[in-house]
């Protein structure tokens, strides 16, 4: 790098108005925004109400909601994701219903997905 040229700021916190209280108790944003990339924090199943369904399929399509307004909130959605890794208590037991709430979110062509099963979280 010439050293008298700097790199101009890029990087740039992303706050959903739903992660803020998270955001002004840790400081961990809900994505990092460098240049034209935008890092998503790992997000959860949680409502607005803080509390999580018993349905593992809406606990899935609640998590696929929260990327999607962190995603908005970074002037993107879910059409310009190109990578997901995902972590799943049952995986196999979800796998149906993950297809599912997929199909809700998500068109062809799909974005490359790492999908690992876990014992907890």
């Amino acid at each position: 790098m010439d050293e008298g040229r700097v790199r101009p700021i890029r990087r740039m916190a992303i706050v959903s108005p739903a992660w803020a209280e998270f955001f002004e108790e840790t400081g961990i944003p809900a994505a990092v925004r460098d240049g034209d990339i935008v890092y998503v924090t790992g997000h959860t199943g949680e409502e607005e109400d803080s509390t999580f369904s018993s349905d593992p399929e809406q606990q899935i399509r609640r998590t696929f909601i929260n990327i999607a307004q962190t995603l908005a909130e970074a002037g993107t959605e879910w059409s310009e994701v190109v990578e997901i890794t995902s972590f799943h208590v049952g995986l196999r037991r979800q796998a149906a219903a993950l297809d599912r709430v997929t199909r809700e979110f998500l068109a062809e062509p799909f974005p490359a997905w790492a999908a690992v099963g876990v014992t907890e979280l």
